[in-house]
């Protein structure tokens, strides 16, 4: 029961206890105020009738005797009138106790009793006796009277009760305010949002519950900020370089080298970009001189990185940089590369300021692997020395100049309207594939979630979607694609019979990425909503996720987006965690249910103590915060082994098994590994 509603109940008794002493006091006065007023009203008229009557009883005028009865018995006032003379002889008026409408309730009536006592005098002419005359009041009057004040009263403190119970709901709604913030305060707490309440109570006891509360949030956002920072300073210790604030030589190499290791396939461009002669220009112009033109390229590199979220960007050893550019192919390599050259040409290394620079760069391909195919897998050493090599071709020109490493390339080049024409046609027919990555618990017994991936063909074959999607990107086709992955899972889980038997028992969340554009996009989230009350029965199953390092420029938009799927029951999660230059604050800001911490962390985990303990450290801030950790891109059994000690809730990878492209075969699949 409701403090609220005991409050209430305690009114309620405490009025009616008053109105109960209250009637019952007034009852009790207000009878015996009634029953001395019959008592001596009847008195008054036996003293005054007997004095009227002394003459004409010794006359023995019996005629006058009784019109003097019936002029005082006629008035209705009295029960019954008897005049008993000496002779013997009586005159009597009498007159029923109820009349023919009842005064008063019975209940009520034999509730009070009126005790009222018959009034007697005699009749005498000088000292002679002449009778005996009896009057008795007649009650009815005074019944009638007195329920009339009763029920008069009742009323009365009803509507007061009435009054005072409405007047103490709006009271206690106004006093209990405070506590019903404090209670959302505390609901919102639960659910990662720490604010502080500004506006205190009067009251002095719940000013207190406010101090005490606003005081855990500063201490709990004091604890994350703490976590949070020591976690930030070890990424940024280990992986990005102190000067330019890019990807150190280290973070780059991990990252290049998971994407190359990457089973899905991969295709993109890399560059080599190389200041020429900048130990010179250091010596002549100073070393501030000199960290202020890394900072300038630095700043020019970041800004085209913002632009291009998933590009890999690295400052490696004094004026030598890294960049890896996901790409579809060598046309639109060769597009990218000359942009990137053009940017720099243009702003931080312009032909005025006398410095040249060169590029080398190399296109990295990788199609999907599939069994009983030949892996195409180039190490990441091998392709830093064909991108070297590129570099130094290009630097045996006079001025700067970009050079790509010549390769034999047997495919046939689309052109990028020939891409947005394949494209175009996918989206028409909808000829896309899903394939379905289990996510296991770290004990490899049980399937958590499904990792949705997606697929298209054409006359070469399967191409995953790290081939195709950089030219969707570039045609601005995401939100399409978006929406076109999501329909064709809502449609197979509408025509899947195992799902349709087994519902009541399979709560797993099948998680889709969105891409930066889909979330920016405000039609996109009407389309999406639509498409999931169209198939209101599995929205429970579907989780949306997004890379970390798109988090910095669409975090509004997702907090918008998010708390409408919310609504819905759609879950909402955050990938590639570790490889975005944003605060983890955002963990806090976001309604989020899980993190998957990105792949390039997990290989070769067993052997990178600083890479366990910064998923430790995450996993610590993401469970305080209630937030599933999981781990990808685990292809070692001693790095399972590591990546489970450091507390993470579950695991994936191709060690367990490839993306199984069937969805009943996804839903039928166990893992059938020995756990420790």
């Amino acid at each position: 029961m409701t403090l609220r509603r005991q409050l209430s109940l305690m009114a309620s008794a405490l009025i009616l206890l008053l109105l109960t002493g209250n009637l019952f006091v007034t009852l009790t006065n207000s009878s015996s105020y009634f029953q001395q007023q019959l008592n001596s009203r009847a008195y008054d008229a036996a003293t005054s009738l007997a004095l009227s009557m002394s003459n004409a009883v010794a006359d023995g005028d019996k005629v006058k005797l009784e019109r003097m009865i019936d002029v005082l018995f006629d008035r209705g006032f009295f029960a019954e009138i008897r005049l008993q003379l000496v002779d013997g002889s009586e005159l009597k008026r009498q007159a029923q106790q109820a009349t023919q409408h009842k005064p008063a309730p019975s209940w009520f009536i034999s509730l009070v009793d009126l005790s009222v006592v018959a009034a007697e005098t005699d009749v005498t002419q000088g000292w002679q006796r002449l009778g005996s005359l009896t009057i008795k009041s007649h009650t009815d009057f005074a019944y009638r009277d007195l329920w009339s004040i009763v029920r008069g009263e009742v009323l009365w403190y009803l509507w007061m009760a009435l009054l005072s119970l409405v007047s103490l709901q709006i009271i206690l709604r106004w006093m209990f305010k405070p506590l019903e913030r404090v209670e959302q305060q505390a609901l919102d707490i639960s659910e990662r949002n720490l604010y502080e309440l500004e506006k205190l109570p009067r009251a002095r006891e719940l000013k207190r519950v406010v101090l005490a509360m606003n005081q855990m949030v500063r201490k709990l956002k004091s604890i994350f900020a703490e976590q949070s920072a020591l976690t930030e300073k070890l990424r940024e210790e280990s992986y990005l370089d102190d000067v330019t604030h890019l990807l150190n030589r280290r973070g780059f190499d991990q990252r290049l080298q998971h994407v190359l290791k990457q089973a899905e396939g991969h295709s993109g461009v890399l560059l080599l970009i190389q200041v020429k002669d900048f130990t010179t220009f250091n010596q002549q112009q100073g070393r501030e001189a000199g960290d202020e033109l890394l900072i300038r390229i630095g700043e020019v590199l970041n800004q085209w990185h913002d632009e291009h979220s998933e590009a890999l960007v690295s400052r490696r050893t004094g004026a030598d940089f890294a960049l890896y550019i996901p790409a579809t192919d060598i046309l639109h390599s060769e597009e990218q590369v000359k942009h990137c050259f053009d940017l720099l040409s243009t702003t931080a290394l312009t032909q005025r300021s006398g410095i040249l620079f060169h590029v080398g760069a190399i296109v990295l391909q990788r199609s999907l692997v599939e069994e009983g195919t030949q892996d195409q897998q180039v190490t990441l050493i091998e392709a830093l020395s064909k991108a070297d090599a590129a570099l130094r071709q290009a630097q045996r020109q006079p001025q700067s100049r970009f050079e790509f490493y010549a390769q034999p390339n047997d495919e046939v080049e689309r052109t990028a309207g020939e891409w947005k024409i394949e494209l175009e046609k996918v989206l028409k027919s909808q000829a896309i594939e899903l394939h379905f990555q289990p996510i296991l618990d770290t004990r490899g017994e049980h399937i958590i979630q499904y990792e949705v991936l997606s697929r298209i063909h054409d006359q070469a074959g399967i191409i995953s979607a790290a081939r195709f999607w950089p030219m969707i990107e570039r045609h601005q086709l995401a939100p399409q694609f978006d929406l076109l992955v999501i329909k064709t899972l809502l449609q197979q889980f509408q025509s899947c019979s195992y799902l349709k038997q087994e519902q009541s028992e399979i709560k797993k969340k099948f998680c889709i990425n969105l891409s930066a554009a889909s979330v920016l996009s405000e039609t996109f989230h009407d389309q999406l909503e639509a498409l999931f009350d169209e198939y209101p029965q599995w929205n429970d199953y579907l989780a949306i996720e997004v890379a970390e390092f798109s988090i910095t420029n669409i975090e509004s938009s997702l907090a918008r987006l998010a708390h409408r799927l919310k609504e819905k029951g759609v879950e909402l999660g955050v990938d590639q965690v570790g490889t975005g230059s944003l605060a983890f604050a955002y963990l806090q800001r976001l309604p989020l249910s899980y993190l998957r911490i990105a792949g390039s962390f997990n290989r070769g985990l067993h052997q990178a103590l600083d890479h366990k303990f910064f998923i430790q450290s995450m996993v610590q801030i993401a469970h305080n915060l209630d937030l599933q950790v999981l781990g990808e891109g685990v292809e070692g059994e001693q790095d399972i082994q590591a990546l489970r000690q450091t507390g993470v809730d579950g695991m994936a990878g191709y060690y367990f098994t490839k993306p199984i492209n069937d969805l009943t075969a996804a839903l039928e699949w166990r893992a059938s590994i020995s756990t420790d």
